[in-house]
């Protein structure tokens, strides 16, 4: 590295690790103390590594039991295998605790939760019957702080890191990172153990790893390495989630025509001449192999679990799980993309991707926009195709009606490919347009990150009732349980100055360099 590239590489270091440390110290701060299925399955695996989920049966209504075999989620079981490695860590905390105040782990009566959704009550009390309560809100806590916190601010790190080499200019780059963490449904989503934001964070990995090849990485993957590490992280999303499906199939076609136009392979032959590699079917069908390679291992893991927990690898959970009123709809609840869903997926308020990040409707101006930086056509063509599949997906499964009660889930995992291509609209557009399309989504963002609930819903308990944090609002609304002091006081104010602080040091000497001429570090 010459010399004078040296300041804006060390510039960049240090604004990657202050741009980590925000988004973790934000997400964390707005942590949700939700139990959701996947928690179950984390803290089994922790305690004792077993697939079964028998002694929190009935706190969960994805929670199901099989005779003679046992209780198991109803889901995939990536995001709980990934969630169990942070819970395995702080059980050493818990069990500490536990020992000084033993009355915690025990059985408790009486204690109210103030919300109109009985489920939530119900489960306040069943919990607190069982003595889980304080260990499963301690187990959602390690799972957000030590697992969907630093995979935020890992991804935000990427996109910075991926625009600086595109863009080469570092204080735009920075800027449309923070935005990407914060005024993206990333923000929401991150609030608690989740497989459809994990699936987002895999599948921007595997972008940038085909299209940037590690580059922005100080490195330079060979395209044989990219094949199987867009294989590997496809497999990964399939692991945690079945909607990843459509994902993984835009991603094998991408690496089959990135095999089939031949490429010079990294590196020379013995004559000094660039290794090309064959173009045509020859080069696609070993990228195919390649890419199945990297998707094979998070595949057999998937095959392994559902054979152990259900008896047959090939079978997933919603086989085997009790009918609803959903799951008799068309095959295991999967129709033809109904017209409610195809609106609901991108306009509901209380789930629709484009109610909880306006912004993204102008990603679909970039293929009309040629701006130096942005996607490539073949880059597009991944983009918009791999979100339509996930969209028509989303919108043929009947339990994403069900989004009403989470918020925007299924879309998630098209959000990181969306905003890469609202990057060069956003550049292109004056300084008016990009305000009128930023600011309300910022407001949008964290007023649904704070309040969790519906766009209206939130963004008026915030403006009319003042800034909140999920965990604290939960702590009220049990305040004759946990903490009586808190009753009608809580308040978020005292914890927000001490993160501005914190984040006004991070970032008061921080100058991002602009790349010098002669191209990238």
């Amino acid at each position: 590295m010459s010399s004078r590239t040296e300041p804006v590489a060390r510039s960049r270091r240090s604004t990657a690790w202050r741009i980590f440390a925000t988004v973790w110290l934000v997400y964390a701060l707005h942590f949700a103390s939700n139990v959701v299925r996947e928690t179950y399955l984390a803290v089994s695996l922790g305690d004792s590594l077993s697939l079964r989920v028998d002694p929190y049966e009935g706190l969960h209504p994805d929670l199901f039991e099989i005779e003679d075999r046992g209780v198991y989620i109803n889901n995939n079981p990536g995001a709980s295998f990934l969630g169990a490695v942070p819970y395995a860590l702080a059980r050493p905390f818990m069990a500490g605790l536990f020992r000084l105040r033993p009355e915690l782990a025990r059985p408790k009566e009486g204690g109210t939760y103030e919300d109109p959704r009985p489920n939530r009550r119900a489960f306040f009390s069943e919990a607190r019957a069982r003595g889980v309560d304080i260990k499963l809100g301690l187990a959602a806590a390690s799972m957000q702080f030590g697992l969907m916190a630093p995979l935020g601010a890992v991804s935000a790190v990427l996109v910075y890191l991926f625009l600086c080499a595109r863009l080469r200019q570092p204080r735009h780059a920075l800027w449309l990172a923070l935005l990407f963490a914060f005024g993206t449904p990333m923000f929401f989503r991150s609030a608690f153990l989740n497989q459809n934001a994990i699936v987002a964070h895999a599948t921007l990995f595997a972008f940038v790893a085909m299209a940037d090849g590690g580059r922005c990485l100080g490195r330079r993957f060979s395209r044989t390495a990219r094949w199987t590490l867009a294989g590997a992280l496809s497999g990964l999303g399939i692991l945690c989630d079945y909607s990843a499906a459509p994902l993984a199939l835009a991603f094998g076609v991408w690496v089959v025509w990135d095999g089939w136009r031949g490429t010079a392979e990294d590196g020379v032959t013995a004559e000094g001449m660039p290794a090309e590699r064959p173009p045509g079917p020859a080069g696609a069908l070993h990228a195919l192999l390649r890419f199945g390679l990297g998707a094979a291992g998070p595949l057999a893991l998937l095959l392994a679990y559902q054979w152990a927990a259900f008896g047959h690898p090939l079978f997933p959970a919603q086989r085997y799980m009790p009918n609803t009123p959903l799951s008799i709809r068309g095959w295991n609840g999967i129709t033809p993309p109904s017209a409610e869903l195809l609106w609901g997926n991108l306009f509901d308020p209380r789930y629709g991707l484009f109610a909880f990040c306006p912004m993204l409707v102008a990603a679909l101006a970039a293929p009309f926009i040629r701006r130096a930086g942005g996607p490539s056509r073949s880059e597009l063509a991944l983009i918009f195709g791999a979100s339509l599949g996930l969209f028509l997906f989303a919108s043929s499964v009947q339990f994403a009606a069900l989004q009403f009660n989470t918020g925007i889930r299924y879309l998630v995992p098209a959000v990181p490919l969306l905003f890469l291509a609202l990057v060069p609209v956003l550049r292109a557009i004056p300084f008016w347009g990009r305000a009128l399309l930023v600011l309300p989504t910022l407001v949008v963002s964290w007023s649904v990150a704070m309040a969790r609930e519906d766009v209206p819903t939130s963004l008026a308990h915030v403006l009319l009732g003042g800034l909140r944090l999920p965990w604290l609002t939960v702590l009220e609304k049990t305040s004759s349980a946990y903490a009586p002091f808190l009753d009608g006081r809580a308040t978020p104010i005292p914890l927000f100055l001490v993160a501005g602080v914190a984040l006004w040091a991070l970032w008061r000497r921080v100058e991002p360099e602009d790349e010098p001429a002669g191209g990238p570090v």
